[in-house]
């Protein structure tokens, strides 16, 4: 985040960071030295194509639902981040602008799931995945040309050699964070361990492992260390590789010359227009999210 940064709809990571006190059940804009998690890793999502076999350049997110690739699209079977790419493809098809996708109300979320059961009904999707292997094994047996992914589904299909695209869209990213939290009942060695475990976990090593996956670590200057110059540049500098760029198990996932996909970190990050969030109307919408799984 910049000055200047359109602060994106959702529940943007800074706006929960911080509580009022040791037992605050509120949010505070200010730093108040009580944490409600302390960050750990955060990405900007967006759509895994397989540019080989789709032969087009794809811009949006209304691509999700062309007709072209009916039968092998997929969409993820997390209602929480799956109703999110469900609303950037919405908007991307101009059938509706959300006040805020991250807090949608009962007849946004009808909306929302009616477009989606349509084309689910009409045959579009090939699967809903769940889990990272089941996305991967889409993608790369070719079953699938596009769908929701994560960073490291990428990584591993460009991994075994297939080609395997995050792709930019017109529209901008989906985000999300992550982070630990101390549960309340630790206290004496437990919690100094607790603390100890963070402090581990945000002291190089890790982020530079995540980083080598897509990911940003929410202590970038420490990972930093745990990188080499070309792989700083070309994961979070958006430069182009100087050498083979390597997965955190050493396959080649790009050579001389070639670029991340989206760039450098401040024009991903920088292009995110809706954060995961729990809407207040949550348990209605994973009942109908359950209902359009069903359909």
């Amino acid at each position: 985040m910049t000055p200047t940064s359109t602060i994106a709809q959702g529940t943007a990571p800074h706006t929960v960071g911080f509580t009022s006190g040791p037992n605050g059940t509120d949010f505070v804009q200010e730093e108040s030295g009580w944490m409600t998690l302390i960050p750990t890793i955060y990405n900007a999502d967006t759509l895994g194509i397989r540019p080989d076999l789709i032969g087009c350049p794809i811009n949006n997110w209304s691509e999700l639902l062309n007709p072209e690739f009916k039968g092998k699209a997929s969409i993820l079977d997390i209602s929480s981040i799956g109703i999110m790419d469900m609303a950037m493809v919405v908007e991307s098809m101009g059938e509706y602008t959300y006040p805020d996708k991250g807090n949608m109300t009962k007849a946004e979320i009808d909306l929302t799931l009616g477009i989606f059961t349509e084309a689910k009904k009409n045959g579009q999707f090939r699967a809903f995945w769940k889990s990272f292997d089941e996305s991967v094994n889409l993608m790369a047996s070719g079953e699938v040309v596009i769908q929701s992914m994560w960073s490291p589904a990428i990584t591993a299909v460009k991994s075994q050699g297939v080609p395997c695209v995050y792709q930019p869209l017109e529209e901008g990213y989906r985000s999300w964070g992550g982070g630990l939290g101390i549960s309340a009942a630790l206290s004496g060695l437990e919690l100094e361990a607790a603390y100890e475990y963070i402090n581990w976990y945000l002291s190089g090593w890790v982020g530079g492992y995540l980083m080598r996956q897509g990911y940003y670590s929410a202590v970038p200057e420490t990972s930093k260390e745990f990188m080499s110059a070309d792989e700083w540049g070309f994961w979070y500098e958006g430069k182009a590789a100087a050498g083979d760029i390597l997965s955190p198990t050493g396959a080649k996932l790009a050579g001389a010359g070639e670029v991340r996909d989206g760039g450098a970190f401040l024009d991903r990050m920088g292009s995110v227009v809706c954060w995961n969030s729990v809407m207040d109307e949550n348990q209605y919408m994973v009942r109908k999210w359950n209902e359009f799984i069903a359909a």
